[in-house]
């Protein structure tokens, strides 16, 4: 019985080493097929670039649109995509498309604009991404730059174009193009294939006064706000201040119209002590504080101080007066302020309109007091003196108002023609009441 199992046991073994010998042999043999396959694929690979690279190099012998075909096939390839030939190749044929529209510009006939900015790109886009892989060691881990020297004199020489494209794109309402060629401005300036001309914001200005700037102001057309934040901090390192300046407001609305508030805020409260006399800055965050109501005056309030702590500027005692007049309805310290603001800024129409306006509370305050006095009593013949008393102080305000008016502002208009009418109302000034109420059209 025991032999029976054995022999049994044996014939088993026997069958799957059997089977094991086949498994081996046929995995051979897939290999066999597989790398065969994989050789003849990169074969057919570089035949593929070789092809498009002698049509280049011989245009006579083929098209240059064919070659163009070829190589886009080439730069997908995985046994091509990471060759530097490939991508050398894709820049040479995209400057052979540049240079032809090149061509008709110089010999004044018309041109494909579309063609000669986007084959420029795309002819500094590959000839960077060759140089990338140059870079890299090879097989025998050499690093070879055999395609640098030519390639970095046609990025250098054509770079100021991709500005040129920017503004054309720009000035056609094209905005995410105008944008992606100032960018691409910029940043071949700092590709390591261009390294050896140290192009830099300090001695090439146009990357920050127009390629960046214009990279921002594209965005925010466009309204992709990412695209604006893109170059924005580069734009800042301009060296004309009204730009900056004006970069810096650009980030400001940026957060706000991505809906970050808070942001916005701590950009306004750092604009007005970086630019205290840049008005967009404390004017927005007046507005700001006034929306959300008197809640928020103590957190308004608070900032005021400590900027008139560093700096007493006119346009801080400015919102300090405002918060006293429209949060507290002191009207005595709001005087005050306005008093400093007019002082300091003889033309600063703000502090006269809310001046006046100041006046005129304090008039209406005494004036409804005196309801409940009899008209024929001293207190209330008092009274009334002491209201126009008060009008008497508002008339030379919305006069110094009226002067300030250039006609741009409706709302100054507005102020100070009421105003006067209030007053040659009140103070029985026949004669300068008409000429204001034709003027207001009564």
């Amino acid at each position: 019985m025991k032999k029976v199992l054995l022999l049994v046991a044996a014939a088993v073994m026997s069958v799957s080493i059997t089977f094991a010998q086949d498994d081996v042999k046929a995995a051979a043999k897939a290999a066999k097929v597989a790398a065969k396959a994989l050789k003849a694929e990169i074969k057919a690979a570089n035949k593929v670039l070789r092809e498009a690279q002698g049509i280049l190099n011989v245009p006579e012998s083929g098209d240059i649109n064919h070659a163009n075909s070829l190589i886009q096939q080439a730069m997908v390839n995985v046994h091509t995509k990471d060759n530097p030939d490939t991508w050398n190749v894709a820049g040479q044929i995209q400057n052979r498309f540049y240079m032809k529209e090149a061509e008709k510009l110089y010999l004044g006939q018309p041109y494909d604009t579309v063609a000669f900015y986007g084959s420029l790109s795309k002819m500094c886009e590959y000839f960077v991404k060759c140089d990338e892989l140059e870079q890299l060691p090879n097989a025998k881990g050499a690093v070879v730059m055999k395609y640098r020297p030519a390639n970095k004199e046609q990025i250098k020489t054509n770079r100021p174009n991709l500005l040129n494209g920017g503004i054309f794109y720009y000035n056609k309402g094209q905005f995410k193009e105008a944008h992606n060629l100032f960018s691409q401005y910029i940043s071949t300036a700092s590709a390591p294939i261009l390294a050896e001309y140290n192009i830099t914001p300090e001695n090439d200005e146009y990357m920050t006064d127009i390629a960046a700037y214009y990279s921002v102001q594209a965005g925010m057309q466009a309204e992709d706000y990412a695209l604006a934040m893109t170059n924005i901090d580069l734009a800042k390192q301009s060296k004309d201040p009204a730009m900056a300046s004006s970069i810096y407001r650009l980030e400001a609305q940026t957060y706000l119209n991505m809906g970050d508030s808070a942001k916005w805020i701590d950009l306004l409260k750092a604009g007005v002590e970086r630019a205290p006399e840049d008005q967009y800055y404390y004017s927005n965050l007046l507005s700001y504080y006034v929306g959300k109501g008197k809640d928020y005056y103590d957190e308004l309030s608070a900032f005021v101080d400590e900027m008139l702590a560093k700096n007493p500027l006119p346009q801080f005692h400015y919102v300090k007066g405002y918060i006293y007049q429209d949060m507290q309805k002191d009207y005595d310290k709001a005087i005050e302020e306005y008093k400093i603001v007019i002082e300091q800024d003889p033309t600063h129409a703000g502090a006269y309109t809310n001046l006046g306006k100041c006046y005129c509370d304090l008039a209406q305050q005494v004036s409804d007091a005196s309801t409940t006095l009899n008209f024929r009593s001293k207190a209330y013949k008092a009274s009334q003196e002491k209201m126009k008393e008060y009008y008497r102080l508002a008339l030379p305000v919305y006069e110094k108002l009226r002067t300030l008016d250039d006609g741009t502002d409706p709302e100054r208009k507005t102020a100070w023609t009421s105003g006067l009418y209030n007053c040659y109302y009140i103070l029985n000034m026949g004669k300068e009441l008409k000429e204001i109420e034709k003027l207001m059209g009564y």
